[in-house]
């Protein structure tokens, strides 16, 4: 079953310690054209169609609540488009950057600094 996935998926995302693992875990979920939201939200509109395709009286509505799933799950995915580089961005630096934001920090490198005029003198 496909809820047996999710739940492995879950243990996964649970035993790393590794954030960039956590991020490609999270992008199997939020990728917006292949990720399980995505698919979740074309099985709810597949889903939506056939309940629409019956004769009975609550088939429109059940298509109207179903496309809502669809939407909704769509709008997850637009509200968290960018949690996989936030996720990436938690783990630790690389050496290399670590060390140029030293270096940078470290020179002496920002804002100028205000010349005031001497006192007594006007222009």
């Amino acid at each position: 079953m496909c809820g047996h996935q999710v739940l492995a998926l879950t243990d996964q995302l649970n035993g790393t310690t590794s954030y960039e693992h956590v991020a490609a875990l999270t992008d199997q979920v939020l990728e917006p054209t292949d990720g399980l939201l995505e698919r979740l939200a074309e099985f709810f509109e597949a889903a939506a169609e056939k309940a629409k395709e019956s004769d009975h009286d609550d088939g429109f509505d059940l298509h109207y609540d179903l496309e809502d799933a669809a939407s909704t799950l769509r709008g997850l995915g637009e509200d968290l488009h960018v949690a996989v580089d936030r996720m990436r961005a938690l783990g630790p630096r690389s050496p290399v950057l670590q060390s140029a934001k030293a270096t940078v920090a470290g020179s002496g490198i920002g804002l100028p600094t205000a010349v005031l005029p001497a006192p007594g003198r006007r222009r």
